[in-house]
């Protein structure tokens, strides 16, 4: 009976507000201070940064972080940086440096400063650094031909800012600039042990995709030759540069085409596959292949998987469901929220293992899949090339008139390219079965469909959908039969625009052939309700720009990632639990921009470049720096082999 009146007690004392348990209750109380005794690196840690769009100025400042189109250089740098501070707009992070690249103009009637980086009105693109080389890409079009920069990295980085050194000029067909949307760069030695290194360059237009290698001078960063350029009759979109690391004379490019079911004219009657892999040395010495070999293509649709451009039905029902309709809801500006009437089903990024058995492919609304590419990796490029490597170097044409053949599904194993589903010995005895035609599709399109994790619909995806999708390296399956090693898990970015905005997203891969989410980490703004009500004005009044909100390009450590977030920055997230990814640092520059590029990291710097404001490096300071790569240690990024030099 004691007992009892004492917890009653307690509770109306609590509820008065008059109990207190201990003199740290009370404090923790007070001061709304978290006592951490989990032994977590990480500790306690505030919630996700909720982007302060109202306070943020997206255009040019002055020295007192006041909107001023008429500062100068320094001074509007200067009121940035003190932004940035004021808003806290950076944590655990130390900006280092910012390279405006985009030179803005003077307004002669007015005197006011446009038209650049310092103005928010930049227009970067892609991003290499290897050695002590950096190469930015940007924008272009209709009579506009900016040229790749090319900027060297100085001693002592961290005090001395990265200068530039030269360029290489812009793509040209007629007046039309193409954007060079992606760079990659890699130092390597080659078999007879010569330093050797190498450029690679996507451009295009909306339409038109090329490639071109270049060879650099290590010491000037210039180059001092180049290769063909590849014509992809289509638009190439991102890749993966991948090192053969039982050849150190062999380099890949994995490139994507997000053009989709294009005819291929150099191969009448085929179109022009989903993923193209391309050797740009030469196996044998290490030199740049003046003429890039085509070594092998994937292309979902025709192994069975959803048509490009899909449509629905009168009711808007497609093959696999209905999208969220949020278009009855408006935000400040009168837009409506996300709602679409197409599924796109195209293959937009990917990212391969160290040993080049596996590819991960981030395919839009078709969802994330995982691709065999043993082949690949252990067949010579002459043998792949010329189709005598033993597997099919296009995938395996499954439809005949519309129709799904069944006898041709075990072929799909022997394509040099393919979905791991088609490896599971189950389906190749159900294929081998006396099972009829109709049960053994209908057994293949299932497994297919449950090896692709998409959630397209109901989840909106405009204008892409699954984004990257990036392996968590040092941390494989510990599932039985994993001899090699492979990864347990991988990142997904999830690119949508409007309202709501996607989220990230960890899937499991413990099971390739059926992959599955199991956990996830989303920004304020990725509610519905946020990103409804943001601010339409600067924080003077004046209307302010639209600047894109999408989840882009993560880099990733065992740990960490560091991801670029358009409007949001660059968002640092720990994984240690990948079961609760949390927030532990981020950084967001102003002008507010469009953080775009995959973070790459060197000599414990971090470089990327953002749409809008240029080239920036920063430091991360916060939990589990330790863990990552300091000087010496090469070049990590999300797009390439890493570490390399």
């Amino acid at each position: 009976m004691k007992r009892i009146l004492a917890r009653v007690s307690l509770c109306v004392l609590a509820a008065a507000g008059l109990y207190v348990i201990s003199d740290v209750s009370r404090t923790v109380s007070a001061n709304q201070q978290c006592v951490d005794h989990s032994k977590d690196p990480a500790g306690c840690q505030p919630s996700t940064f909720d982007t302060p769009m109202a306070q943020m100025p997206s255009v040019r400042v002055n020295r007192q972080g006041q909107i001023d189109p008429h500062s100068s250089e320094a001074d509007a740098k200067a009121g940035a940086f003190e932004v940035e501070k004021r808003l806290f707009l950076f944590r655990n992070m130390e900006h280092i440096h910012w390279v405006p690249l985009i030179p803005s103009e003077r307004d002669p009637a007015t005197g006011a400063w446009r038209g650049g980086d310092l103005d928010g009105s930049g227009d970067g693109r892609g991003l290499g650094v290897a050695g002590n080389c950096i190469f930015v890409g940007h924008a272009n079009g209709a009579g506009v031909r900016r040229a790749v920069n090319i900027l060297k990295i100085q001693p002592d980085p961290a005090k001395r800012q990265p200068v530039v050194v030269g360029e290489i000029p812009a793509m040209v067909e007629g007046n039309e600039g193409f954007d060079d949307r992606e760079l990659r760069s890699l130092v390597y030695k080659t078999s007879r042990g010569d330093d050797r290194y190498i450029l690679v360059r996507n451009a295009g237009t909306n339409t038109l995709g090329r490639m071109q290698t270049y060879r650099i001078d290590m010491n000037t960063c210039l180059p001092t030759a180049n290769s063909e350029v590849v014509d992809f009759y289509s638009q190439s979109h991102e890749f993966f540069l991948w090192h053969d690391p039982a050849n150190t004379n062999r380099v890949l490019v994995y490139m994507t085409n997000w053009t989709g079911g294009v005819p291929d004219p150099t191969s009448p009657g085929l179109k022009v596959p989903d993923l193209l892999v391309i050797a740009v040395t030469d196996e044998d010495t290490g030199e740049m292949l003046m003429k890039p070999k085509f070594l092998a293509g994937f292309t979902l649709q025709e192994v069975g998987g959803p048509p490009i451009d899909e449509r629905p039905d009168a009711t808007g029902l497609f093959s696999d469901g209905r999208f969220l309709d949020f278009s009855d809801s408006k935000n400040g500006l009168g837009q409506a929220g996300n709602f679409q009437n197409r599924e796109q089903n195209r293959l937009h990024s990917v990212s391969v293992t160290d040993d080049g058995e596996r590819v991960y492919v981030a395919g839009t609304t078709a969802g994330f899949y995982v691709l065999d590419s043993e082949k690949i990796a252990h067949s010579r490029d002459a043998m792949l090339a010329n189709g005598t490597a033993g597997c099919n170097q296009r995938s395996t044409i499954l439809s005949e008139n519309g129709i799904l053949v069944a006898a041709k599904i075990p072929e799909i194993a022997n394509d040099c390219l393919h979905m791991v589903v088609n490896n599971d010995p189950g389906l190749k005895a159900f294929l081998a079965s006396n099972a009829s035609s109709e049960a053994k599709a209908a057994r293949y399109l299932v497994l297919m469909t449950r090896s692709r994790f998409d959630v397209y619909p109901p989840v909106n995806a405009s204008p892409t959908g699954t984004h990257s999708a990036v392996f968590v390296p040092g941390r494989p399956a510990r599932v039985r039969g994993n001899t090699k090693g492979r990864p347990a898990y991988v990142w997904l970015s999830d690119e949508n625009g409007g309202c709501p905005l996607n989220y990230a997203r960890m899937v499991s891969v413990e099971s390739e052939m059926v992959p599955i989410m199991v956990g996830a980490f989303a920004i304020p703004d990725n509610q519905v309700e946020e990103c409804l009500t943001q601010a339409t004005t600067e924080p003077n009044g004046q209307p302010r720009r639209r600047i894109p909100q999408q989840n882009h390009n993560p880099t990733i450590f065992r740990n960490l990632v560091f991801t670029t977030w358009y409007a949001h920055g660059l968002r640092v997230i720990d994984i240690s639990n990948p079961h609760t990814p949390r927030e532990v640092g981020h950084a967001l520059t102003v002008p507010q921009g469009v953080a775009r590029t995959y973070p790459v990291f060197k000599d414990g710097l971090i470089y990327w470049v953002d749409n809008d404001t240029g080239l920036h490096v920063a430091r991360y300071t916060g939990p589990r720096a330790d863990e990552l790569p300091g000087p010496g240690t090469g070049t990590y990024e999300g797009n390439a082999t890493s570490p390399h030099r």
